[in-house]
């Protein structure tokens, strides 16, 4: 799917002639034909615009952009010629302190990562020595150092360092990728260098699969370890104060692991007074941590200011919002993010394409590839498989507790809707009283806000149906879905993907459903990582939405891997 902006092509009220490939308009004469200058022919005057031009084939389509207007970056203020050497001067100094900050945050993950590899190496001299007694110290020196040389050449190329503002779930996939490639060309380069041996492939083989677990790991600690301190990360500032740029100002504040540290908003207000009147969100307090620095026109003065070398375009909700006269004055940034403010595109894997000289969004839809498809369901079945195993215990232990506790069945199926409309038993632990039903309607009738509280969120915070003790125990750390591990095996749900809904959700889910019905639903999924019961529902259907638009195999490894915390922090049971 290729998505760009132009204008609009108005209707054709014609025929077309199939034989002769041409458009006539009722009505109309044959178009003249004129020849320029050149030699070359030219539309003339009432040509019909759908026949193409005899023309050289050039690069780009010059009547596509002829339609846009030229991207000229301007300066905030005049410049006299006495300040020129000076302001030339700041500018390169500020210039270096902006890029400064890019080198030490780029070698602070570098040493990291090769801190990792280190261990990897470590890890793989132990197991040797209860395999091949010893490896040679040799080997060893020089395969690290291979290893150290290809991770950090494969990862420039691929973007991690500094990767600034990068996805963790691009991150992960690109981390994954420099780690296998480092380890394999290490095995060639071991192969060349020495002797075949069991020592050789020990260490290639090993090596890898602990890179591949070690690498992601130690950067996801070093991130959060390092964005402590002010020196690390790169400055940004949030062009537009409506909703989107204020969400994406505080968004950037918490998640300041990621690289990007906003120093500030920046609008068309003038004044605090001014800048107050656009905020829905009380983030311009006017007080010593108000974000609001100025107007866009003086952007590149606040840029050399604050040593800022990134920005986000965020026009959503700004009417006001002229995007050429913003992208003019963001000529002094180096990077520059521009957000979409009107739909909603997937974001995680698209990419800009050029088409006909004009800027396009690339989109592609994983979930119609069937290889996705099949590696999405052998991810599946081997993580359900696993996962029964080791929850084997933890079966039995629930299985006798709620039996000792309540009578009846230990476990509980309920109608779901799944893939395609078709409808299949979810299974769980019991983890209510038997007349569930009866109790839950007597406490609807007598308590407003445990009704609202219900008709909302389908959820109660408070639920008096649970079971004392394992109940509660088993909801609160979400190991009561753990019987959904079969359903996974029999393909009713898959390991991640939005929850499974009942019947009289569908219309909750209004023109969104149709998304929802292409997938099975998850074990777990994005929703659940992302705050689970303290979200709204229409919070829950938009994140089920991404998780479909955005879908990709790393998508469901990050996810796999944010649940294992979230079930340990019990963030968001209850």
């Amino acid at each position: 799917m290729l998505l760009w902006a132009s204008h609009p092509i108005s209707h054709l009220d014609g025929m077309t002639d199939v034989s002769r490939n041409t458009v006539s308009p009722p009505g109309t004469t044959s178009p003249s034909v004129t020849t320029n200058p050149g030699g070359g022919q030219t539309r003339g005057v009432g040509e019909n615009p759908w026949i193409p031009t005899k023309a050289p084939l050039g690069v780009v389509s010059a009547d596509a952009i002829e339609l846009l207007t030229p991207f000229v970056p301007s300066r905030d203020e005049p410049v006299s010629r006495k300040r020129l050497k000076s302001r030339q001067g700041q500018r390169r100094w500020i210039s270096r302190g902006g890029a400064e900050r890019t080198i030490v945050t780029a070698i602070s993950l570098i040493f990291f990562d090769l801190l990792a590899l280190t261990c990897c190496f470590a890890s793989v001299s132990l197991i040797g020595a209860t395999v091949v007694a010893t490896l040679p110290s040799q080997l060893l020196t020089s395969q690290l150092l291979f290893a150290s040389v290809s991770y950090l050449t494969i990862g420039y190329l691929l973007g991690l360092f500094p990767a600034t503002a990068i996805s963790p779930i691009f991150e992960l996939r690109q981390l994954v990728m420099a780690s296998t490639l480092s380890f394999a060309l290490t095995m060639i380069f071991a192969l060349l260098a020495f002797p075949l041996s069991l020592s050789v492939a020990l260490i290639g083989i090993c090596g890898g699969f602990a890179g591949i677990v070690m690498l992601p790991l130690t950067r996801a600690l070093s991130r959060h370890y390092l964005s402590r301190y002010s020196w690390w990360g790169e400055r940004v500032v949030v062009i537009g104060s409506g909703v989107q740029g204020q969400a994406i100002y505080k968004f950037y504040r918490r998640a300041v692991q990621r690289g990007l540290k906003p120093v500030g908003i920046v609008d068309h207000a003038r004044s605090l007074d001014d800048a107050a009147q656009v905020d829905s969100l009380g983030l311009f307090s006017g007080g010593a941590g108000d974000p609001y620095l100025g107007p866009v026109s003086h952007l590149s003065r606040l840029a050399r200011r604050h040593s800022v070398r990134w920005g986000i375009i965020a026009p959503g909700g700004c009417d006001g919002m002229d995007t050429l006269e913003v992208m003019n004055f963001s000529g002094s940034l180096p990077n520059l993010i521009i957000l979409p403010s009107e739909f909603s595109l997937p974001s995680l894997w698209a990419s800009p394409r050029e088409c006909a000289g004009v800027m396009g969004i690339h989109v592609q839809d994983h979930l119609r590839n069937p290889l996705g498809k099949l590696c999405k369901r052998i991810f599946d079945i081997v993580g359900a498989s696993i996962g029964l195993l080791l929850a084997a215990p933890l079966f039995v232990v629930a299985f006798v507790w709620i039996k000792l506790k309540s009578p009846g069945p230990a476990f509980y199926g309920h109608s779901r809707i799944g893939m395609e409309r078709k409808t299949f038993q979810v299974w769980k632990f019991r983890t209510m009283i038997l007349n569930a039903d009866a109790v839950l309607e007597s406490h609807l009738s007598s308590d407003p806000e445990m009704r609202r509280e219900w008709f909302e969120d389908q959820k109660l915070r408070n639920d008096p149906r649970v079971i004392s003790g394992i109940g509660k125990l088993l909801r609160k750390s979400s190991l009561d879905e753990i019987p959904q591990l079969w359903n996974v095996l029999k393909g009713d749900m898959s390991l991640v993907g939005p929850r499974p809904i009942v019947t009289n959700e569908i219309e909750r889910y209004q023109e969104m459903i149709s998304l929802y019905l292409r997938v099975r639903p998850g074990l777990t999924g994005l929703w659940q990582i992302s705050g689970r019961n303290d979200t709204s529902y229409e919070q829950r259907v938009r994140l089920d939405s991404y998780y479909i638009c955005n879908w990709s195999i790393w998508l469901d490894l990050y996810i796999s891997l944010r649940t294992i915390k979230t079930v340990f922090l019990r963030e968001g049971a209850y």
